[in-house]
């Protein structure tokens, strides 16, 4: 996209309802869900999502919306890359999908079109031994650029005919959608392509499908089953959604912590090299049943011959994310920069009854990284000596991208960094039991957080951030337990008789969960907090994710110099630091430590937000055309209020 300039950004906020996440992904109006086909292409990151341009509740008839970038944070939208056809196989909608670059090097969009029954002008049924007796029709079919020269593929044509038809006979499935590539001729040894399919035998689990073929268009044929979970269905789903698998890359040595980048990774493992643990794993990632679920992810072997993954044997099945709005990921191998980009669907979680013109944002993008288990560590750090001591699991690590950074505003007046306001680098701040300490200088609803905090003390019972609140729906406290190693988001918690904040104020709601790599005892917690209007997502420093929805409002405005600067100052940006203390707690027990703390107002992922998109652009997006087949610190204290 053309370069703008970083006042030319900011001036564009005034462009970005404040009552909508600005520095996420997301169509300028209507419903979003799955992210589809991420690509990188002639100097390009394309991003493509299931969406529904003129309404905010998901319906038949979804588009594959499109946004362009070249540093993955500031995007331009395009117009819709894939519509329905009247009349086709995807009449009622183009559901989710993968994109590649065939064996010419042109982008390729494949993807599940969908008719209802009911549609009769959109063809016959499928043969009695291969219809699902669903609601509709499922087709693998697939679109390509009109122009491979337009680094942005700004316009894409259907190829006529599906690639795949009919899902297997007498299978029982419940499903048959959003078919992902895991090879290509070539890779790994192998002389085909291969692809996996989500799916599911009724009542019983599910299952995913494995497919190869010569060409990438035509030809393929059914070669198994990569992995199924019949019989566990009331426990991973009766249909897996959205399936993807990909090898890992090592988490290289001295990595920013959760994206923390003054707490580097120090593990011995890193250091002494990881390819020493084995094997990296694969990651196989499936989404079951409906967006109410989380998504689950497993990190394993993948046997490239008999196009197997083994799900007995593998870690897992892991919550991908600890919150409850992620749902349908899709990865990118950024090969370019050697590691390996996911997405999700942020879904809304809106208890209020209003008027909205959107719905729905992509994740901020993470990288994935193997990152050798406690077990591997402790192992490899036991034996210098003897290979056999070292074991071969490892662990997910999820870490937002650094590019990130790119959308902080630095000047005084929108920054702050808690060393600025220290006397000395010997300092240290402490924040007593029960006490609040306010965010100061920065201010809106559209920041970037950086947090290490530790227990001060045994009567200190969680630490975190308070989210106050400026609507009706509330705010709330996003809290790290230190003894049972819980992170969490817990809202509604206010005591009714004091109207503050209270975590045994009755039905507060929880969302998260125990962390699978919790601080040791005595070591800091390492946050990164992106808050965009309602999308609030953290990052720990041992890479795990918590996701969800905080509609808070937005926060009273300053004036132009900011207004509220240094420690203890209000916060404009209605957000504290806070240190819960066990009840039995006397005085200024329960401290909670402040290591390190920074905190960023962010510009806006778009520039731009253009109006509808041009008739004849989506007309000639859907008109098919026939192509042949393919040390001792000093305390400074904030005391309770």
């Amino acid at each position: 996209m053309t370069a703008v300039s970083l006042q030319g950004l900011a001036n564009a906020r005034h462009a970005v309802s404040q009552d909508r996440p600005s520095f996420h992904v997301a169509p300028p109006k209507g419903w979003l869900n799955d992210p589809n086909g991420p690509l990188f292409y002639a100097g390009y990151y394309h991003m493509f999502y299931q969406h529904i341009p003129e309404g905010c509740i998901w319906s038949f008839g979804l588009v594959w919306g499109h946004a362009v970038s070249r540093d993955l944070v500031t995007w331009e939208h395009l117009p819709p890359a894939i519509v329905p056809t009247p009349g086709g196989l995807d009449a009622d909608g183009c559901f989710s999908g993968c994109a590649t670059l065939d064996e010419d090097g042109i982008p390729t969009l494949l993807y599940t079109g969908v008719r209802l029954r009911s549609n009769g002008a959109a063809g016959p049924l499928p043969p009695v031994e291969c219809d699902l007796q669903l609601p509709f029709i499922e087709s693998q079919c697939a679109v390509r650029p009109v122009d491979p020269s337009d680094p942005k593929l700004t316009h894409w044509t259907k190829i006529e005919y599906p690639w795949m038809a009919l899902p297997p006979a007498n299978w029982g499935l419940g499903g048959w959608r959003d078919p992902y590539i895991i090879s290509r001729p070539g890779e790994n040894g192998s002389d085909c392509w291969a692809l996996i399919i989500g799916s599911g035998v009724k009542d019983n689990g599910g299952t995913v499908l494995v497919y190869k073929s010569k060409e990438l268009l035509d030809g393929w044929q059914l070669h198994g089953e990569l992995c199924h979970g019949r019989g566990e269905g009331s426990t991973t789903g009766f249909i897996w959604e959205c399936p993807l698998l990909t090898k890992l890359p090592a988490i290289p040595a001295q990595t920013a912590r959760g994206g923390v980048a003054s707490h580097s990774s120090q593990s011995c493992a890193s250091t002494a090299g990881a390819g020493d643990l084995g094997d990296k794993p694969y990651f196989f990632c499936i989404s079951p049943d409906a967006c109410t679920n989380p998504s689950y992810y497993w990190l394993g072997r993948y046997d490239a011959e008999a196009m197997t993954f083994d799900l007995k044997s593998a870690d897992g099945p892991y919550r991908l994310d600890l919150g409850d709005i992620l749902y349908a990921p899709n990865t990118l191998e950024d090969k370019a920069n050697g590691r390996t980009l996911l997405w999700g669907w942020n879904q809304e979680k809106r208890t209020k009854v209003d008027a909205y013109d959107y719905a729905g944002c992509l994740s901020v993008p993470r990288i994935l990284w193997a990152e050798p288990s406690t077990a591997a560590v402790t192992a490899a750090c036991s034996s210098s000596t003897s290979s056999s001591a070292a074991p071969s699991r490892w662990s997910l690590h999820q870490q937002p991208v650094p590019e990130l950074s790119k959308l902080r505003v630095t000047e005084a007046t929108s920054c702050w960094r808690l060393s600025d306001d220290l006397p000395d680098e010997s300092a240290e701040l402490l924040i007593l039991g029960s006490a609040r300490l306010p965010l100061p200088v920065v201010s809106g609803p559209f920041l970037d957080i950086e947090l290490v905090l530790e227990r001060a003390d045994p009567g200190c019972t969680a630490s975190g951030l308070l989210l106050t609140s400026t609507t009706a729906e509330g705010g709330a406290a996003l809290l790290y337990h230190w003894d049972s190693g819980v992170l969490e988001v817990v809202f509604e918690a206010l005591d009714p008789h004091t109207l503050t904040f209270s975590l045994a104020a009755p039905g507060a709601r929880r969302v998260g969960g125990p962390l699978l790599r919790p601080p040791a005892p005595g070591r800091p917690l390492s946050l990164r907090v992106f808050l965009d209007y309602s999308c609030l997502e953290v990052f720990t420093g041992d890479g795990e994710v918590l996701t969800a929805r905080v509609y808070r409002g937005v926060p009273a405005s300053t004036d132009a110099a900011g207004g509220l600067t240094g420690i203890g100052a209000s916060s404009a940006a209605g957000i504290d630091i806070i240190s819960v203390k066990d009840d039995k707690s006397e005085g200024n027990a329960g401290a909670t430590r402040v290591l390190h703390c920074e905190a960023y107002q962010m510009l806006p992922a778009f520039p731009v937000f253009p109006g509808t998109i041009d008739t004849d652009e989506e007309v000639l997006a859907a008109e098919p055309i026939q192509l042949p087949a393919f040390g001792a610190p000093v305390a400074m204290t904030v005391e309770a209020l």
